[in-house]
C-alpha cells in the first residue's frame, strides 16, 4: 500500500508522437490514423482505459520533430533514449500538438515497402471494419542500446507513477490500468477487462527500437494467416494461438520497427485472466518503487 502524501502524480497518458514533415510521413499517420478511428472508445485518437475512471490513458498525436517519440504525461522526470527513439516526460519537444489526423483521401505512399514489411495501406485495407479494441501498446528497447541500469532506472520511475507488474519468467512489465485507489492499494477487483495496457521490453533480439500495437479483431486464426502471410507475417512462438503479428514499413523504418499484433476473435464469456489483468497481478505481481526487478 502506499501513502497518498508520500507518492508523486500518477502517470496521466501514454503518447505517441509521430513526425509529420514530410508527404510520405503524412501519408502514414493518415492511414494509421484511420485504421486507429475504426476502433470502438477512441476520442479523436484518445483511448480512454477501461474500467471507468482508470489511468493512463493512450493517445496518437503528430509532431514537428525528426523521429517518433513517447511522451509520459507526469510530473515526475523520466527519460530514457535508445537509438533515436526519445522516451520523455518533457513535453517541449512536441511542437505540433495535434492527434493523427484520421479524414481525407488516401493517398498511395512512396515509401517502397521491403520484403519483410507491408505497407501501411495493405494493412489498413485488409483490416478495415474487422478492430474491435486495443488490447495494449508498447515499446522495445534493444539491450545493446540501453545499459540495464538506465532500464532499471525507467522501471523504477514507472513504478512510482503507475501500476506496473511483472510479466512472469520475462522483462516484460507491463502498465494495467487502474483507478486512483487501485493506484495507492492495488488492484483486486478482476471483474472488468483492462485496456489498454502498455507493456516495456527488453529485448535481447531486436537491433532497433519497436513500436508493438495489439489490436483485437474479429477474424479467426485461418483468416488472419491467409490475409497476413510470411514473410510479413509470423506467429511469436509461444503465442501463435493468441495472435498474429505484422511487420509494418514505416517512413522512420531505418531507426525504427513497427509491428502489429492481431488478436484473434475472441469467444463469447467472460473476460479472460489477461483481459481483466489478473494473471499479471497474481503471478507477475506488481513492481513497488525502488525494489528489485
Amino acid at each position: 500500500m502506499m501513502d497518498p502524501t508520500e507518492v508523486p502524480a500518477r502517470l496521466q497518458e501514454i503518447i505517441f508522437a509521430f513526425p509529420d514533415n514530410t508527404r510520405q510521413e503524412r501519408t502514414w499517420n493518415r492511414t494509421f490514423g484511420r485504421l486507429l478511428a475504426g476502433i470502438p472508445g477512441q476520442k479523436g485518437l484518445r483511448f480512454e482505459p477501461e474500467p471507468h475512471g482508470a489511468l493512463p490513458m493512450t493517445s496518437f498525436r503528430t509532431t514537428a520533430s525528426a523521429f517518433p517519440s513517447i511522451r509520459l504525461l507526469t510530473d515526475v522526470p523520466i527519460e530514457a533514449v535508445t537509438g533515436k527513439l526519445l522516451i520523455s516526460s518533457r513535453s517541449e519537444p512536441i511542437e505540433s500538438p495535434g492527434t493523427l489526423e484520421a479524414k481525407g483521401e488516401l493517398e498511395e505512399s512512396e515509401t517502397a515497402a521491403s520484403k519483410e514489411t507491408l505497407p501501411i495501406e495493405a494493412l489498413y485495407s485488409r483490416l478495415q471494419g474487422h478492430l474491435a479494441a486495443i488490447d495494449h501498446t508498447g515499446v522495445n528497447l534493444p539491450v545493446q542500446s540501453i545499459e540495464p541500469s538506465k532500464w532499471e532506472g525507467l522501471i523504477r520511475s514507472l513504478a512510482a507513477v503507475t501500476n506496473l507488474y511483472r510479466y512472469p519468467g520475462e522483462a516484460w512489465p507491463f502498465i494495467i490500468p487502474a483507478t486512483e485507489a487501485e493506484f495507492y492499494q492495488d488492484i483486486t477487483n478482476f471483474t472488468p477487462v483492462r485496456i489498454p495496457k502498455f507493456e516495456w521490453v527488453f529485448d535481447a533480439y531486436t537491433a532497433l527500437p519497436l513500436f508493438q500495437f495489439a489490436l483485437v479483431t474479429d477474424l479467426s486464426r485461418q483468416e488472419l494467416e491467409e490475409a497476413f502471410p510470411a514473410p510479413y507475417g509470423f506467429a511469436i512462438p509461444g503465442l501463435d494461438s493468441i495472435f498474429r503479428s505484422v511487420r509494418v514499413d514505416s517512413p522512420w523504418k531505418d531507426g525504427l520497427e513497427i509491428r502489429i499484433d492481431l488478436y484473434y476473435r475472441r469467444s463469447e464469456g467472460d473476460p479472460t485472466d489477461w483481459e481483466t489483468g489478473k494473471w499479471l497481478i497474481t503471478d507477475g505481481g506488481r513492481i513497488p518503487p525502488l525494489s528489485s526487478l
